[in-house]
């Protein structure tokens, strides 16, 4: 009996492991499974993705250069106008990203039905309250 119980445990463990590496490789998934979007509702979401995606990625290929144009600089002093001046751009560009995840995440809630609607806000306040505890 205890064998039983020892392999229907590492099985269990194995069967988790095994989906959270799935999330991981596509975190939309968990989002769809959660909320159990209908097939529509799917091709939706996956529409509403592919657009944020394509609507953020000059901020994050902005935002890549300048880092790495700081980073370059550090073998030289950088006067500090210099550096505010990289900090203020990094800033406007994080500022686009975070109102467009906004706005992407309330097209989200849109598509959901209140039922879903109330699992999705359950899920977003779960995440923030994760997201505020993790350290910097």
């Amino acid at each position: 009996l205890l064998l039983c119980l020892n392999l229907a445990t590492i099985g269990w463990i194995l069967n988790r492991a095994k989906q959270f590496r799935a999330h991981r490789q596509h975190p939309e998934m968990l989002l769809v499974e959660r909320l159990d979007f209908t097939p529509d509702q799917q091709t939706r979401y996956r529409q509403l993705r592919g657009e944020f995606e394509q609507r953020s990625q000059p901020h994050l290929d902005s935002l890549r250069l300048i880092r790495n144009a700081l980073l370059g600089q550090l073998d030289r002093p950088v006067p500090d106008a210099e550096l505010n001046g990289l900090i203020t751009r990094m800033e406007w560009q994080n500022g686009q990203l975070i109102r467009l995840r906004f706005r992407h995440w309330q097209q989200v809630r849109a598509l959901c039905t209140p039922r879903q609607q109330d699992r999705f806000d359950r899920m977003a306040t779960r995440f923030l309250n994760q997201s505020s505890i993790r350290p910097t």
